[in-house]
């Protein structure tokens, strides 16, 4: 299968790099930072020169695009101007939507578990009423309907939390808390906001089952099977890896200036489970990453 990854530097790209690329012939975007891509068949590209975009597309004839570029973190976009984050964000998506239709590819694309409001009791379903709260979230709701608009050969991923070692200069909170349990440093996590999240192997080996032609026109939570904060997170990894728990210092959300008050944006996958996916436990997955970051 001919697959192009735009992102392909990023935290989730640089994993799908590394396992598509066995079993598939890939393409690989990169901009401003190399990460692994240049260890594949790779191109430096402005996802909103869409012209070079568009030719990049064209002459490798793809299958399948799984559109991981963005600006991916709501405390950014909000200081950038709204065109810019427009363009990156949902403009590309657009375009390789109708890239996408007119070269007969499925188009996978990362959306986010903060197009849900963050108020609730239960886990979201795929149905509940969409209420972003920040200019990313928003970016990401108008590409979903843009996509939809375009064609129906798409899978959308509402992405939660992704946790895991980040690759090359691609770091995340869960590998800077790592880093500083290991040595003896302490580390703020929030105990007010909730999420079910998902590892960076997880999500890649299953955007890796997602490849096949008859799943199409689905929008998935793309999430774990645990509802957990980021401090209870914490507290899962000192007891797997025997850190000291007292390292963690409980902070909650609202202590943190210009944050986006999102308390539960917690999802129900049973949609994803019912097309016989099955996630990792996050016991079981911090094992694999302590395993892979020990040896």
């Amino acid at each position: 299968m001919k697959i192009i990854i735009t992102g392909g530097s990023g935290l989730l790209g640089q994993y799908l790099n590394r396992l598509l690329s066995s079993d598939n012939s890939i393409l690989t975007f990169y901009f401003s930072n190399p990460g692994n891509c240049t260890d594949y068949y790779s191109k430096n590209i402005d996802i909103t020169d869409f012209v070079n975009l568009k030719k990049a597309v064209s002459e490798f004839n793809p299958d399948v695009i799984i559109h991981t570029a963005a600006v991916s973190r709501p405390e950014i976009c909000d200081k950038l101007p709204i065109e810019t984050v427009n363009n990156i964000n949902f403009k590309s998506t657009e375009v390789l939507a109708e890239l996408c239709e007119q070269n007969n590819a499925k188009l996978i694309f990362t959306s986010t578990d903060l197009v849900y409001s963050g108020i609730r009791d239960i886990p979201a379903l795929e149905t509940e009423p969409l209420e972003p709260v920040s200019i990313y979230a928003e970016s990401k709701v108008n590409s979903e309907l843009a996509i939809r608009s375009v064609f129906n050969n798409y899978i959308i991923l509402r992405t939660s939390l992704l946790y895991g070692m980040g690759y090359n200069h691609s770091v995340n909170n869960f590998h800077y808390m790592l880093n500083n349990f290991k040595n003896g440093l302490p580390v703020k996590l929030f105990y007010d906001q909730f999420r079910t999240p998902l590892s960076l192997y997880d999500a890649s080996e299953l955007i890796n089952e997602l490849l096949v032609p008859e799943i199409r026109e689905i929008t998935l939570n793309f999430g774990g099977p645990e509802r957990v904060s980021r401090c209870e997170l914490g507290e899962i990894l000192c007891e797997i890896a025997d850190f000291d728990r007292s390292l963690i210092i409980r902070t909650s959300m609202r202590d943190i200036p210009g944050l986006h008050q999102v308390t539960d944006v917690s999802m129900n996958t049973d949609k994803l489970n019912s097309l016989g996916l099955k996630q990792k436990s996050i016991e079981d997955s911090i094992d694999l990453i302590l395993k892979n970051y020990y040896t």
